[in-house]
């Protein structure tokens, strides 16, 4: 034997060899995507998507999309409502069907509301995403127009 390794012995250091170097011609196996969100407001106003009143019931709907504009089929989005400078009440949290998230908000006090809504889906395929819109709510003593 020439060089003092048995074919075997060569062998089984070629496929030592082989297994010690890592593999990076595989493509990556999940892409991730970084989603938009927008968020309206709907329901009863005064005759703009950015006036409440106080009391009254308005739909806040969260709209998710890829990059390329096709709507997002899972996930859910988490609602929230703040006045500037004070802390923030969860409205609540729902499903994300079809590229839309929507709950019932009720502004409690006037003033200018923040209502945000932060998108996620706890798979490493899609990065979260919020979005947020301005409401301004106003006391009506309980009329809702």
């Amino acid at each position: 034997m020439m060089g003092g390794l048995s074919r075997g012995a060569a062998g089984v250091a070629l496929a030592a060899a082989c297994l010690t170097v890592p593999i990076t011609l595989a493509p990556q196996a999940n892409a991730t995507i970084t989603p938009t969100l927008s968020v309206t407001m709907s329901g009863l106003s005064l005759g703009a998507n950015s006036v409440a009143a106080v009391g009254c019931a308005r739909t806040a709907q969260a709209t998710v999309q890829r990059p390329d504009g096709t709507p997002v089929q899972s996930g859910v989005v988490e609602f929230t409502s703040r006045l500037p400078g004070l802390g923030g009440n969860i409205v609540g949290t729902v499903p994300v069907v079809n590229g839309t998230a929507s709950i019932l908000w009720i502004p409690d006090v006037a003033g200018q509301h923040i209502v945000s809504a932060v998108y996620y889906d706890g798979l490493p395929d899609y990065q979260p995403a919020a979005g947020y819109t301005n409401v301004t709510a106003l006391d009506l003593r309980g009329i809702c127009v």
